[in-house]
C-alpha cells in the first residue's frame, strides 16, 4: 500500500496518502493533520450524526456494542500474534540490555516537547502541548539530586517546536503552533537568568521542521509546514514547504538560503563530520506525487545550496537519524504512509549512498534515537500505527553499528510518543513526557519521567 500511486477524488492529484478514517485518497490541498492522523476535510469536520434522533442514537449503540465486543477479541488475537497488524515485536523475545528506572514527574504535562542536554549536565525539557493546548512551560532536571526546578515560561506557549542548544550556552526554540495558528516568532533562553526573551523571527512560520546547529555555530532551519489554516474539525492542513532559514546567534539575525529540492515536512537533518547536512525522507511532494518520500540532499553550508545525494531504499518520514561515531549516519523506523515500519538504512557520506541494515525489531514512528557513550544507539517509545489505528510503545531496543544487529532495551514505565529524549552525563538516557495513544483515542500528554542505564 505504501508504494501505491492513488489519485485525490477532489482534486485529481497523485498521492500516496489516505484518510485515516475514511481511506479516500488525499492531496495536500484537502489533507488536515489532525490528533488521530490525516484525515481528509469530510472526516476532520464534526459530524452531523450526533445530532440524530433517540431511536437512531439508540440502534446506533447496540450496534457500537457489538462492534465493541468483537472489537474485543480481535483485538485479543491481535496482542496475542493471531493476526495481522499486530503492535508486537518482529523478533523473537531476548533478555533485554541495560534498565529503566522511574523517576519524578514533571511538574507540567505535556506531549510534543523537546529535551536537551545542558553543559552543566542538567536537562531543559521546554513546552509542548496538552493535547492540542501549547503549554509555555520550562523545567530542568537535576541528575545530582533527580529534581525538577521550574525555570522560566516561554513568552509563547507553543507545541511541535524545535530547540537547539546554541555554542554560547543559551537555547533556541524556533517556530511550532499556538492556540492561534502556527507561530515564526522564536525565543532566547539564557542559562544565567534562566528566562526566555524573544529574538527576530523566521521568515516563514513552521511545524514539522528541522533545526540543526552548523559547525560554525550558525543554526538551519528545512521545512516543515507554512500553512496557518485549520479545518474546522480542529486539525491542522499540512502543505510541505522547500523554503530554508540559518540563524546567526551574534548577531540574532534570520537570513533566508536557497530552497530544498523537494518540499517536506516531519523528515530529518543530520550534521555530517565535514560541515554539511543530510536531509532525508518526510512528508514530501515530488512530481505530481505526495506521500512519504525516499529521497534525500545534503546542504553545504560553504554555498548554502542543497545538492542531491542517494536516495533511501524505503520512503519514510516521522523517522529518526543519528550519526554514527564512524561518520556515518543511521536512519531509522519512521511511518510509510499507511503503517509504521521497521526497516533501518545508514548513509555513507564517502559515497553519497544508503545501504540496507537490520530491521528494527519494533515497526515504530514518532520515537527518538540517542547515541550512547559506547557507539550504540538507542531507539525508545514512539507508536505502532496501521492503517489509521495507533499505539503507544513502552519499548526500547539498542543498535549495534558493529554486529549490524538490534537487542532489546526493555520496556519503560510509560508508553510515550513525541516525546523527548537526552543524554546525561553518566550515560544514561532521560525519556520525557510525551503522549500516550490508543486506538480510536486522541493522545493523552504525560508527565512521566523514565530513565535508561546501559
Amino acid at each position: 500500500m505504501a508504494d501505491q500511486v492513488l489519485e485525490c477524488e477532489r482534486h485529481g492529484a497523485r498521492t500516496k496518502l489516505t484518510c485515516a478514517e475514511c481511506d479516500a485518497p488525499i492531496c495536500p490541498r484537502c489533507m488536515v493533520r489532525t490528533d488521530v492522523g490525516l484525515r481528509c476535510e469530510a472526516c476532520a469536520t464534526p459530524s452531523v450524526a450526533s445530532q440524530a434522533p433517540t431511536s437512531r442514537r439508540r440502534l446506533l449503540l447496540a450496534i457500537g456494542a457489538a462492534v465493541l465486543g468483537l472489537g474485543i477479541l480481535t483485538g485479543a488475537l491481535i496482542l496475542g500474534g493471531i493476526l495481522p497488524g499486530s503492535p508486537a515485536e518482529t523478533e523473537p523475545a531476548a533478555a533485554p540490555v541495560g534498565d529503566w528506572s522511574k523517576l519524578p514527574a514533571l511538574t507540567a504535562v505535556r506531549g510534543s516537547t523537546s529535551a536537551v542536554s545542558l553543559p552543566d549536565g542538567r536537562v531543559a525539557v521546554v513546552g509542548g502541548g496538552l493535547g492540542s493546548v501549547p503549554v509555555p512551560a520550562t523545567e530542568i532536571f537535576d541528575p545530582g539530586s533527580d529534581a525538577w526546578t521550574r525555570s522560566g515560561d516561554l513568552g509563547q506557549a507553543r507545541r511541535g517546536h524545535r530547540t537547539v542548544l546554541l555554542d554560547d550556552g543559551r537555547l533556541l526554540a524556533a517556530g511550532g503552533i499556538s492556540a492561534e495558528g502556527l507561530l515564526a516568532s522564536t525565543e532566547l533562553w539564557d542559562p544565567a537568568t534562566g528566562s526566555w526573551e524573544p529574538t527576530a523571527g523566521m521568515r516563514h512560520p513552521r511545524l514539522g521542521h528541522t533545526a540543526t546547529v552548523l559547525n560554525d555555530g550558525m543554526v538551519l532551519v528545512t521545512g516543515g509546514t507554512g500553512d496557518s489554516g485549520a479545518a474546522s474539525g480542529g486539525g491542522q492542513t499540512v502543505r510541505p514547504t522547500a523554503t530554508a532559514e540559518v540563524y546567526d546567534p551574534a548577531s540574532e539575525t534570520w537570513t533566508p538560503i536557497g530552497d530544498m529540492l523537494v518540499p517536506r515536512f516531519e523528515h530529518t537533518a543530520t550534521l555530517l563530520p565535514d560541515g554539511r547536512v543530510l536531509i532525508a525522507g518526510g512528508l514530501g511532494v515530488e512530481g505530481d506525487e505526495v506521500g512519504p518520500v525516499a529521497s534525500a540532499e545534503l546542504y553545504d553550508p560553504n554555498t548554502r545550496t542543497f545538492s542531491r545525494t542517494g536516495r533511501m531504499a524505503q520512503p519514510r518520514t516521522d523517522h529518526a537519524a543519528v550519526p554514527l561515531d564512524d561518520g556515518r549516519v543511521l536512519v531509522a523506523a519512521g511511518d510509510a504512509g499507511t503503517s509504521a515500519i521497521a526497516s533501518a538504512e545508514v548513509f555513507e557520506p564517502a559515497r553519497g549512498a544508503f545501504s540496507e541494515t537490520a530491521t528494527l525489531r519494533q515497526a515504530r514512528r514518532g520515537h527518538t534515537a540517542t547515541v550512547l557513550g559506547d557507539g550504540t544507539v538507542l531507539v525508545v517509545g514512539g507508536e505502532f500505527f496501521n492503517q489509521g489505528t495507533r499505539t503507544s510503545l513502552a519499548s526500547a531496543e539498542r543498535y549495534d553499528p558493529g554486529e549490524q544487529a538490534w537487542v532489546s532495551a526493555g520496556e519503560m514505565n510509560c508508553p510515550r510518543s513525541e516525546h523527548g529524549a537526552a543524554l546525561l552525563p553518566d550515560g544514561s538516557v532521560l525519556a520525557a513526557a510525551g503522549d500516550a495513544t490508543f486506538p480510536g483515542e486522541a493522545p493523552i500528554a504525560q508527565s512521566c519521567i523514565d530513565a535508561y542505564r546501559p
